[in-house]
């Protein structure tokens, strides 16, 4: 009790100097039904979204006290990720805790996954010039009912903090591109729109132009140069973040929350040279993915990609971190996961390399990861043949007979007769290094399993696993099963 005292005292003491900026959004959001929230004595207005789920944001440039109020009874609260150390106090059945700088955090009661509650302190917010023709600017306290915004070369399309945008940003070809904000692009309509759809969200010429088309929610092919940031994505019903073919890529800051079918979070397809950093991704489907699929020589490859400080949360379907499925480019390397928090991978494998097609991929370093609740697969490194790949199928009815059930989904069997024919469309996986792994509660199982012998893992490394706190000396700790592979280590100099 006295502990409880001293943590509440502090809270207090610290509101009476926190600096915080609330948003002011359209009297027609409504607010969430489970919650409400304070931040630093200032009211923030809090939304829900389908998963279902809510989410809150602000800004601040420091240590902030948070006052969380509930319509469920509230027993027990985790605040994540869970390397902060933020211990909440109930009080009247409101939730106090301090978050110490800006960053994104999730709020959790009576240790239930269902309805959390995502807080997103931004830093403070740098507004472009509004009447800047090369701005594309969406003002705050408004719902903008877009459809698609196609930037061109040297814009900015800026969504300022407390405006909602329905619609999606899409262009090809250009350069020097910035997407930021800190308010929101809404993507509930942007997958198999019918016409009535399209017609009573959007005004004529927004975009929308073909009924039932598939329309990725950010969307940049073969460009330079460009930066997406700040914005929460809300609701995607389709892949989120995609750069095809693209170099120089800074991705930083967005929020992620979705909870339908094939909502990747961020997809590198065939792109070189991209930073993804201080990202919070909460989707179903897989939260990071790179691929090298779509019309391309085999020569446009994935190179130099790096994804750091950020927290993932993968649901029903997918992985966390994933390379695959379609992989078709000669090459797929130099890829780097670090400083990064895996605060729930539900099904599927936080680590991932689903090789299906031909690609080499290659010089993959997975570093001080932290993994606080994973239910499945820890390392799932695979070369298969699937549904997806050059030599697979989207016959419904060949899928049926042919789908193999087991540890990996959309894997398609291969009968010992055809392996050899199937062989010419296999590819490789080596030089895969794990380092720094720390695995909190539930310790998954892993898979390590190449082709055939021409087309195995290769060089594998494990180097300072911990379970628990404790660190895992041997391979036979590891619980893997492994078939085709060739040299796997632990703890190796």
């Amino acid at each position: 009790m006295k502990q409880q005292f001293i943590a509440l005292l502090l809270i207090l003491t610290q509101a009476a100097s926190a600096s915080v900026r609330v948003y002011i959004y359209s009297p027609e959001v409504k607010p969430s039904a489970r919650y409400s929230l304070k931040a630093a004595g200032q009211t923030v207005l809090v939304m829900d979204n389908p998963i279902p789920a809510a989410y809150a944001a602000f800004e601040t440039d420091q240590a902030v006290p948070v006052e969380i109020e509930c319509t469920q009874d509230v027993k027990w609260v985790d605040v994540k990720p869970v390397r902060l150390g933020i211990k909440p106090v109930i009080k009247d059945n409101k939730i106090l805790f301090t978050i110490p700088s800006p960053g994104n955090y999730t709020v959790e009661i009576n240790g239930k996954l269902d309805y959390p509650l995502f807080i997103f302190a931004n830093p403070p917010e740098i507004k472009p010039n509004k009447n800047d023709p090369k701005v594309i600017y969406f003002e705050a306290g408004k719902i903008h009912k877009q459809g698609i915004i196609r930037p061109k070369s040297n814009q900015q399309v800026y969504i300022e903090g407390g405006a909602i945008v329905i619609g999606a940003v899409a262009a090809q070809g250009v350069e020097n591109v910035k997407v930021s904000g800190c308010g929101i692009l809404d993507g509930t309509y942007n997958n198999q729109l019918s016409d009535n759809e399209m017609t009573k969200m959007f005004s004529a010429g927004s975009g929308y132009t073909v009924p039932n088309k598939y329309q990725r929610f950010v969307e940049f092919i073969d460009s330079k140069n460009l930066t997406i940031e700040g914005i929460i994505l809300n609701n995607s019903t389709t892949w989120q973040v995609v750069p095809i073919n693209c170099d120089k890529v800074t991705i930083r800051n967005l929020k992620i929350i979705s909870d339908n079918p094939s909502d990747d979070g961020i997809d590198i397809v065939r792109s070189r040279k991209v930073r993804i950093t201080d990202c919070f991704v909460r989707t179903k489907d897989d939260c990071v993915a790179i691929k090298a699929h779509l019309d391309y020589p085999d020569s446009v490859i994935v190179d130099d990609v790096l994804v750091d400080k950020c927290i993932f949360w993968n649901a029903l379907w997918g992985n966390g971190l994933e390379i695959g499925f379609e992989l078709q480019s000669a090459e797929v390397k130099n890829i780097t996961f670090s400083d990064c928090d895996i605060i729930h991978v539900e099904t599927g494998a936080v680590f991932s390399i689903h090789n299906s097609d031909k690609a080499t991929v290659k010089n993959v370093l997975y570093k001080n990861i932290r993994v606080e609740d994973a239910r499945q697969k820890l390392v799932d490194l695979a070369i298969f043949r699937s549904r997806y790949c050059t030599d697979g199928s989207s016959d419904p009815e060949y899928i049926k007979q042919n789908y193999l059930e087991g540890a990996w989904d959309g894997v398609l069997k291969v009968p010992e007769n055809e392996k050899a024919c199937h062989a010419q469309f296999r590819g490789h996986i080596e030089n895969i290094r794990f380092e720094d792994i720390y695995i909190q509660g539930i310790f998954p199982f892993s898979i390590i399993a190449g082709y055939d012998e021409n087309h195995q893992v290769k060089n594998v490394t494990f180097n300072n696993i911990y379970v628990n706190g404790q660190k895992l000396t041997s391979l036979d700790d590891m619980k893997l099963y492994t078939e085709y592979v060739a040299g796997i280590f632990i703890n190796k100099p």
